[in-house]
C-alpha cells in the first residue's frame, strides 16, 4: 500500500483545467461563456465538481475535446 496521500479527484480535475487553460494563454475571464469566474475558480481549487455540460463548455472555450480535459486529470 502506498504511503502517498491521495488527492481528491475534483482537485486533480481542477489542476488539469487550470494547466490547460494557462497553456493556451487564457485567463479565467476568457471562460465566462462557459461559467462564472467564481464557479471556475471553485472548480480549479477543487471545491466544486463541474457537470458534464460545464465540462463540455469549458473544453469548447479552450478548443479541445472534452475527453482531453477529463483525461488530463488522470
Amino acid at each position: 500500500m502506498s504511503s502517498r496521500k491521495r488527492i481528491a479527484p475534483q482537485a486533480d480535475f481542477g489542476r488539469a483545467l487550470q494547466q490547460l487553460r494557462s497553456a493556451r494563454g487564457l485567463v479565467q475571464e476568457d471562460m465566462l461563456l462557459a461559467t462564472s469566474r467564481r464557479h471556475l475558480s471553485r472548480i480549479e481549487q477543487g471545491h466544486q465538481v463541474p457537470s458534464i455540460r460545464i465540462v463540455e463548455m469549458l473544453a469548447e472555450q479552450m478548443q479541445i475535446h472534452p475527453l482531453t480535459l477529463i483525461a488530463a486529470a488522470y
